[in-house]
């Protein structure tokens, strides 16, 4: 049987279309398979071999790492340790332990919730003579959590020498006060006992030879002039004195002693002064209303200086385990934020000394300025020694 011959000719367009369309399909077969297939298997060797040298790096990096690296799964067991990581334990047999074993002050943690959870936990650990910050960190897209450490040590030891060398300055300030305290004491006694005395004899010497004298006008005179000058010299000696070492502190206490300085310094400044005491009926240690007084005569000197006050105000209050002393002025005040700039540091050297004294006595002080809204100053001191 014959063909027909319209069937299979090329002019028949069915038969053209059939021939392009096997065309097409071939050359995309040609192409996957000899051209796409090659290319994209070598793209994924690539890509694996990358992946593979990626991970030897992080492998290579997280084993050379200086610091301690750890890795624990859902049951808190410790998975991976880097070489640093053995070298902190001093346990070769590390792996397999518990997290909480190995790191001892950590809480107990629900280490599956922990992983899977994502939390995280910071603390400061110290193992054998060696102090480390230690930051978990649960992952759990891989169901696993990470400890990374860094060691401190050299930072705590710099911290402490910091400390001590603070903790010996201070000592040795508090050291420099009281000595400074005892000469002051011996050089107002000495002041007040021995050229206070020397002139007080001089001036009822020279009165007796007035009163006994009944000639010579003109050296009547004289001496009622230098009656005058020893009259000049003995305030004078009592106020260099009080201003060492006020005798009313030693003989009478902290209270007589603020009072009489609240109206001395209201006397001499102009500034309206009062002063008032709180459950304070007995007697403070001498080094305690040492202290509290200078520390009132600090603050009434900065505020005569620098507050331009009308009215100022001294409180003493005594709480079961402290004693409060407050200072208040209506002046212009300051900024509290520009105490410490170069403007300001000559004028707030009473404050840094107040302070310091407050804190060689473990005291604390509290300062609250406003501009044009005077300052209060609040100085705590505890009583615990004082009680006991």
């Amino acid at each position: 049987m014959k063909i027909p011959r319209l069937i299979v000719s090329l002019g028949n367009p069915l038969n053209l279309s059939l021939l392009i369309g096997i065309a097409i399909v071939g050359a995309i077969y040609f192409y996957y398979v000899n051209i796409n297939n090659p290319h994209r298997r070598i793209n994924i060797f690539r890509r694996n071999r990358l992946g593979f040298n990626n991970n030897r790096l992080m492998a290579l990096f997280v084993e050379l790492n200086p610091n301690p690296l750890f890795q624990f799964n859902l049951n808190g067991k410790i998975t991976f340790s880097n070489t640093a990581g053995f070298n902190m334990s001093h346990n070769n047999e590390i792996v397999g332990l518990s997290v909480n074993t190995v790191f001892n002050g950590l809480p107990d943690f629900d280490f599956k919730d922990f992983i899977l959870k994502g939390k995280s936990y910071q603390c400061s650990v110290q193992i054998k003579d060696n102090y480390y910050n230690l930051m978990l960190i649960g992952v759990p897209e891989i169901g696993l959590g990470k400890i990374f450490c860094v060691n401190t040590t050299e930072q705590k030891r710099i911290e402490e020498e910091l400390i001590q060398s603070r903790t010996n300055l201070r000592n040795l300030s508090n050291h420099i006060q009281k000595l400074q305290e005892e000469e002051k004491q011996k050089i107002s006694r000495e002041l007040h006992d021995g050229i206070g005395q020397i002139l007080t004899s001089i001036k009822l010497n020279i009165e007796a030879i007035v009163s006994e004298s009944t000639d010579y006008e003109g050296k009547r005179e004289r001496f009622r002039d230098i009656t005058k000058l020893v009259d000049t010299a003995i305030t004078e000696t009592k106020e260099m004195s009080y201003q060492l070492k006020p005798r009313i502190l030693d003989d009478f206490g902290l209270v007589p002693s603020l009072n009489t300085l609240c109206k001395e310094v209201s006397k001499k400044s102009g500034i309206s002064g009062n002063f008032k005491s709180f459950k304070l009926d007995d007697r403070l240690s001498p080094e305690i209303e040492t202290v509290l007084f200078r520390i009132a005569q600090e603050g009434l000197n900065n505020i005569v200086k620098h507050s331009h006050a009308k009215e100022f105000s001294i409180q003493l209050f005594k709480h079961p385990e402290f004693i409060r002393l407050m200072i208040e002025d209506d002046g212009v005040g300051f900024e509290m934020d520009k105490i410490h700039t170069d403007e300001s540091k000559q004028k707030c050297m009473g404050l840094i000394n107040i302070n310091e004294r407050a804190l060689s006595i473990n005291g604390k002080v509290t300062i609250d300025s406003q501009k044009g809204a005077g300052t209060d100053i609040i100085v705590e001191i505890p009583l615990e020694e004082e009680n006991a």
